[in-house]
């Protein structure tokens, strides 16, 4: 709260303790040993009040007039400086301070002053070199080694920076972050033993600070010391059970080297000491889980449903439990009761909409992806799955947006390439669909899936054919059984007029695939080539009943 000069009276004792806080130790120091000329004293008098009262500009004129009487007093140029300063007169204040600073080189103040404002403008070897004078001139000085610290390590150079805080810390001037940092700088630089004698100091100084002994834990993980990160872990555990994160830490490297059953067992322990500590009680259903004793994780989960019946981790852990079980439709029932009581959690829909699309419910499925994608909309997997089931409902227009979107957040990813590529191709938007299959096949070049997809988009518009060919050839290498590779192949005979390995070839498809509209109608057409109209009218007709809306099938047919 500023304080208004006309409310108050000042002694003249108090007057020289505002000088000396205004101007800091150093200044006082002057202030003692040179006889000013009483006027100076008058106006340094007056223009501290005026700057403690944030009468910035009455300050300035008051210390500019003192200036006039001692041109050369530094600590005068610095009022002047902070006061521009605190105008925000910023090249003014600098200069001044530079007056000062060859004035007086040793006069703290005014370089900490300018390495302060060079800091702030990013000028970062300026005010290094400042802050290195103030260090030359007063080794011991708190803000100059940790604000060269600070720019020693924007700058990576850790060395430097960390003996700034060992020498903070030989002064004892060093807090418990600037101690911690002083290891995390040795751990950075692999020096594990220097590091190591930073954290065991740290600990030393700070025993309930938790973090200096997972950083022990951290160096020996990181020199592949399991067997002693295991025994610091268990001591430390031993003499600090309120560490939950050590408990963590000592569960994950024991999960690490698979001994499930001591890992277990330190959660049991843990539960037996506080039954009420809910994430200790969830982190040993995961642990059973983990373990493949889901009967036990089933059993964790389900006493917490029955105890806490409005936390939602169990639900979900429960209905993670089904849905990698394959039971889908018990696990529809688990997140729905998660969502119920935390609908902004994006996995529970997303996996719900899964579990759905699983089921045979698109609608539902098409809804959970929807707020899926609400809360995680840059979601690749998300995008992808709904772009997918929009494709599967013939919604062509918007799967592309959503599988666009799918394939910006994860560019090579040759899964959502194809996929949008075979969206494109529904929508006879050909040089599309090709850039994107090729896109896919210099990620995956083998993979089976995508060149026949490409060969069968070729055969469709009866281009390259002998490419296409060779690309389902390759594809039937990986897969010779696929039933819908074999329909390409034989597609592509039929377009190059070899209608005898046409027949052949999706034969051999109906017999290794499902039923499918397509390939009874490709059947019908190679009978009707081979001059076989009755089969090729039989075929027709199979292919109307699986899909009776086939248009291409109902002109064959006669049917309006």
């Amino acid at each position: 709260m500023k304080k208004r000069l006309n409310s108050i009276t000042y002694s003249f004792p108090l007057l020289l303790l505002l000088f000396s806080v205004s101007f800091g130790q150093d200044q006082l120091s002057e202030a003692e040993t040179r006889n000013y000329d009483p006027r100076t004293a008058d106006l340094v008098i007056q223009g501290s009040i005026y700057e403690l009262n944030g009468q910035y500009e009455k300050a300035l004129n008051a210390f500019n007039e003192a200036v006039i009487f001692e041109p050369n007093s530094a600590s005068i140029s610095f009022a002047v400086a902070r006061n521009y300063v605190l105008l925000g007169k910023l090249e003014t204040a600098m200069q001044m301070l530079k007056g000062s600073v060859v004035a007086e080189p040793n006069f703290v103040d005014s370089r900490r002053l300018l390495a302060t404002i060079y800091h702030r403008q990013g000028k970062l070897e300026l005010a290094e070199e400042q802050y290195r004078e103030i260090v030359r001139i007063d080794s011991a000085n708190v803000d100059a080694l940790l604000n060269l610290g600070a720019i020693y390590e924007s700058q990576n150079k850790y060395r430097e920076a960390a003996q700034c805080y060992e020498t903070m810390v030989a002064h004892d001037l060093a807090n418990d972050e600037i101690q911690f940092q002083l290891g995390n700088l040795y751990f950075q630089m692999k020096e594990y033993q220097a590091a190591e004698q930073a954290f065991r100091s740290y600990i030393r100084d700070f025993p309930e600070q938790e973090r200096g002994y997972l950083a022990v834990g951290a160096l020996l993980m990181a020199q592949e010391d399991t067997t002693g990160e295991i025994a610091w872990y268990e001591k430390t555990y031993a003499e600090n059970t309120t560490f939950a994160a050590v408990r963590e830490e000592l569960a994950s490297t024991l999960v690490a080297i698979r001994d499930w059953d001591a890992a277990v067992a330190l959660y049991e322990r843990a539960v037996s000491a506080d039954t009420t500590d809910l994430i200790t009680r969830i982190r040993l259903g995961d642990l059973y889980y983990a373990k493949g004793d889901t009967a036990e994780a089933v059993q964790m989960f389900e006493g917490i449903t029955d105890s806490h019946p409005r936390e939602w981790r169990s639900y979900y852990k429960l209905g993670m439990i089904y849905f990698s079980g394959g039971d889908f439709g018990e696990s529809i029932s688990y997140f729905e009761k998660t969502a119920e009581l935390n609908d902004s959690l994006p996995d529970a829909w997303f996996r719900m909409g899964i579990a759905y699309q699983q089921e045979g419910d698109l609608d539902k499925a098409e809804e959970s992806y929807r707020k899926a994608q609400k809360l995680a909309p840059l979601h690749s997997w998300v995008n992808f799955n709904l772009g997918n089931l929009l494709f599967q409902k013939r919604e062509m227009e918007e799967a592309i947006r959503f599988l666009g979107k799918a394939v910006a957040g994860d560019p090579d990813n040759s899964t959502m390439l194809s996929t949008l590529a075979a969206t494109y191709e529904e929508l006879q938007d050909h040089e599309k669909s090709e850039e994107l299959y090729l896109k896919a096949l210099e990620i995956e070049p083998d993979n089976p899936t995508i060149l026949n997809n490409l060969g069968y988009s070729l055969a469709e518009r009866g281009e390259r054919l002998d490419e296409a060919l060779e690309m389902v050839e390759k594809a039937l290498e990986k897969e010779p059984e696929n039933g819908a590779f074999l329909d390409t192949i034989g597609w592509i005979y039929f377009k190059l007029s070899d209608y005898e390995k046409a027949l052949e070839y999706i034969t051999k498809a109906i017999e290794s695939r499902d039923e499918s509209a397509e390939v009874m109608e490709h059947l019908g057409d190679v009978y009707q080539k081979l001059g076989q109209s009755d089969l090729a009218a039989e075929y027709w007709q199979q292919s109307r009943e699986l899909d009776p809306e086939r248009e291409s099938v109902l002109i064959k047919l006669g049917i309006n």
